[in-house]
């Protein structure tokens, strides 16, 4: 790295205004450092924690090539949290709408995080509850502003009274859930299913009305058989049309139909739904020169009870195959609407 490479790596504000706020949003502190302006572009900076499931030690270790779906499920961390979504900041009566943010983990090997740290301690960041967390378990973030807007010209010797909006998101509640024994076609729509929602501490119901198969070969098949799109040349479509079906074969073999459930639940919510045999397997190789996946969720207007009629893909199931599936929900999708807080 050259001198001039390492300067443009770093926090060198023509402006900065240190804010030193702690917020919580949903159980999550989150430290508002800092307000910058550099280069013409002006960001919010914030801190926060990893979560704590990051760093929990695993009872089995697997090698890598040996992990099955569920393996890669449960070690996996979404950060989908609505304290990543910070959408503007009103101070002072003035105005910042956030457009993008980017936030990178405080890893020995990223020296740019350490050093914009490191500015802002020596700035007078006050560390508080932050400061015996081990860095590599911190996350810093900041967000640009719209440019078409100017960057608040502040009166330090004010009170900075500060407005956060938060952006509507979704997050995966996982469950507990005993696995479902079902048989391809329609199930009896009095039969409810049930599971505790740990998030509202109390029990839910869902309807499971059907179990069916997706031959998708025979839908591609068909759609190939379609005169070629007029922006491309014959060749072209030959290539593309090798490439897609090369790629579903890795995703879904020609011997295989997609297994599809199709589900009501209370208050119309989302579930999550796999089964077992896909989870216990290990992730297919990819082959082709075309990446998609071949799982979906569609609605299907109302069902019998008045609720919403899911469908959704679940794993793959042989053509040959007869008998019972085993199902297991897993988690459940929860919108959290905008969010709105004065400190």
């Amino acid at each position: 790295m050259q001198l001039k490479e390492l300067k443009d790596t770093m926090l060198i504000p023509d402006r900065e205004v240190l804010l030193n706020r702690l917020v919580k949003i949903n159980h999550t502190d989150v430290l508002l450092i800092s307000i910058t302006s550099q280069n013409q572009k002006h960001r919010l900076w914030t801190l926060r924690r990893l979560p704590e499931q990051l760093f929990e030690e695993k009872t089995v270790h697997k090698a890598e090539e040996s992990l099955t779906i569920r393996d890669r499920f449960q070690e996996k961390v979404f950060f989908n949290g609505q304290e990543d979504s910070i959408s503007k900041i009103l101070i002072q009566g003035q105005l910042m709408t956030f457009n993008s943010s980017e936030s990178t983990v405080c890893t020995e090997q990223d020296h740019g995080t350490y050093m914009k740290l490191q500015h802002f301690i020596e700035k007078g960041l006050e560390l508080g509850s932050f400061a015996d967390v081990e860095l590599n378990r911190l996350f810093l973030t900041f967000y640009e502003q719209d440019p078409s807007e100017a960057c608040p010209n502040l009166d330090l010797d004010k009170e900075l009274d500060i407005t956060l909006k938060f952006n509507s998101t979704f997050c995966s509640v996982p469950l507990h859930a005993e696995p479902i024994v079902l048989e391809f076609g329609d199930s009896q729509k009095e039969t409810k299913h049930f599971f505790y929602d740990p998030l509202n501490k109390k029990n839910r119901f869902f309807y499971i009305h059907a179990l069916t198969r997706d031959d998708i070969w025979k839908q591609v098949e068909e759609n190939f058989a379609k005169p070629k799109p007029e922006s491309s040349t014959e060749e072209e479509w030959q290539k593309f049309k090798e490439q897609y079906l090369e790629g579903l074969e890795s995703a879904c073999s020609k011997g295989e139909d997609l297994a599809v459930i199709e589900y009501e639940a209370e208050d119309n919510m989302q579930l999550h739904f796999l089964a077992k045999d896909y989870l216990d397997a290990q992730p297919r190789a990819w082959t082709g020169g075309l990446g998609f996946s071949v799982f979906y969720e569609t609605e299907r207007g109302l069902g019998h009870n008045g609720l919403k009629r899911r469908a959704a893909t679940i794993g793959w199931v042989d053509k040959t195959f007869s008998g019972n599936f085993i199902v297991e929900l897993l988690s459940y999708s929860l919108e959290l609407p905008e969010l709105t807080i004065k400190l």
